[in-house]
């Protein structure tokens, strides 16, 4: 499997991730863990799929590298953004966010493992 086609079919286990543990986290904690379960996994994807934007750019006969930075101060001011609004705000939760903003990690590295028990990654 490709690397473009293993991060896309990441983006199904992370919103299957967000489903999930925003649910269990509805029953568990309550609706602030909630939201901001859901808040932290919008921010992420949507960084997420700014990245992937800019990584098909590169990759291009003639990439444009002058918006790699840009978009990387962009994507963490954004983090920075929706942690502070959590932490300020008492309808939402820091620590449901900050989970909400690592599901995209869990969930790839969750993969990679899964593949590993697996037998190994198998490359097309």
């Amino acid at each position: 499997m490709s690397a473009r086609n293993e991060f896309t079919q990441n983006f199904k286990y992370t919103i299957l991730l967000i489903a999930v543990s925003s649910i269990a986290a509805y029953f568990i904690f309550g609706k602030a863990v909630t939201i901001s379960i859901i808040l932290g996994g919008a921010t992420m994807l949507w960084g997420m799929s700014l990245l992937a934007k800019n990584h098909r750019k590169m990759t291009k006969d003639n990439p444009r590298v002058s918006g790699r930075m840009i978009g990387l101060i962009l994507r963490y001011t954004l983090y920075v953004i929706v942690l502070g609004l959590s932490y300020y705000m008492e309808t939402l939760n820091i620590y449901g966010t900050f989970f909400g903003l690592l599901t995209f990690k869990i969930a790839l590295y969750s993969q990679a493992i899964w593949q590993t028990i697996r037998g190994g990654n198998h490359h097309e």
